[in-house]
């Protein structure tokens, strides 16, 4: 009698809390992909080609777009497409080039292009509603060649401030070092742009306000400054690439030799892109700048390289700096080149 008891109580148990299962299910986004797999998590975002799905089992997801056939959502979520149109959908459709939103409360699917979506969960910045704040900090430890030779530990930071259709950034670099009480590196850049984006567009306006200082390659202070037009090629979640032409001017003065301005066309290249299932970033940015006001005056300015996420918040990396200039000082080489070991910490 007690092994019956026992068992019929089992039993009330299992049954009770399979009813209360029922009432109250677990929360799940659903992915269905192309080739019958289906994955369940929390929809994080869709931008360009690239599906974030946070699951319990494999931590977050980077599903390509492409293969996916259908997002069904536990609750709705917001879809921003290319014309600023905000829809709440409950369920969306991929079919090659196209896709089917099927909005809340229930009404007519709409079905647009796959590009006239522009991201699926956006930001609240990027809906007009607060901003976004993020950042660099690294240090690093360099071997330099050219005017300063020498080893030493830097600073350099990143600030990028964005707010809808306008966005901050500004790069920060600071280098100053002594060899046995003697002083081997003094030089520092300051970085800013301005970006206001169009919409409906790749394209962009944008203007750079720029400082450098180098004491070793006699400059003592080179302002840049200028608008310029931008396009967009590519922009999502695993990688960026833009570029912006527009007329600058350049101003410099030295401690020992004359001091010049020019103006002509300048170039400026932004590229990022996640590599190896992203577990490295590989970056590159630069400035080129040719004068046209009777001068051979050409500059170039790079920095190359690679960066990996240690986990919370700190990364690693090493980078590869090149700093040319046809008209350098009296006395100073041409081309400075920097390689360095980074530790640094972003948010």
């Amino acid at each position: 009698m007690t092994h019956l008891f026992h068992y019929a109580r089992k039993r009330l148990l299992v049954a009770v809390g399979a009813a209360l299962a029922a009432l109250h299910p677990a929360v799940a986004d659903e992915v269905l992909m192309r080739n019958g797999d289906r994955l369940t998590g929390q929809v994080l975002r869709q931008e360009g080609n690239q599906l974030q799905l946070k699951t319990d089992y494999a931590g977050t997801l980077a599903i390509d777009w492409s293969q996916v056939r259908e997002v069904r959502l536990d609750e709705p979520a917001s879809v921003l497409l290319e014309d600023e149109t905000i829809l709440d959908v409950a369920s969306v459709w991929v079919d090659g080039e196209r896709v089917t939103l099927h909005p809340v409360p229930r009404s007519q699917p709409l079905t647009v292009p796959v590009e006239r979506v522009r991201v699926i969960e956006p930001e609240p910045w990027e809906l007009g509603e607060g901003y976004q704040l993020g950042g660099r900090v690294n240090l690093a430890f360099e071997a330099n060649s050219g005017n300063a030779e020498s080893q030493e530990l830097d600073i350099d930071f990143e600030l990028n401030y964005r707010r809808r259709w306008d966005e901050l950034k500004a790069f920060g670099q600071i280098e100053y070092d002594t060899t046995r009480g003697r002083r081997t590196t003094d030089s520092w850049t300051l970085h800013n742009k301005y970006i206001r984006s169009f919409p409906d567009t790749r394209l962009y306006g944008a203007a750079w306000l720029r400082f450098n200082h180098d004491r070793f390659a006699d400059l003592r202070l080179r302002y840049v400054v200028g608008p310029a037009l931008g396009y967009r090629f590519f922009a999502s979640g695993t990688g960026r690439l833009s570029a912006e032409i527009g007329p600058i001017y350049i101003n410099e003065h030295f401690y020992d030799y004359d001091d010049g301005d020019y103006w002509g066309p300048g170039l400026f290249i932004d590229y990022e892109q996640s590599i190896w299932r992203h577990r490295l970033q590989f970056y590159h940015r630069s400035m080129g700048f040719s004068a046209v006001s009777g001068s051979d005056k050409n500059l170039w300015q790079s920095w190359t390289g690679l960066r990996m996420p240690l986990g919370s918040g700190f990364v690693g990396g090493i980078e590869y700096e090149i700093d040319h200039d046809s008209q350098p000082a009296m006395n100073t080489q041409a081309t400075d080149e920097t390689l360095r070991l980074k530790l640094g910490y972003q948010w």
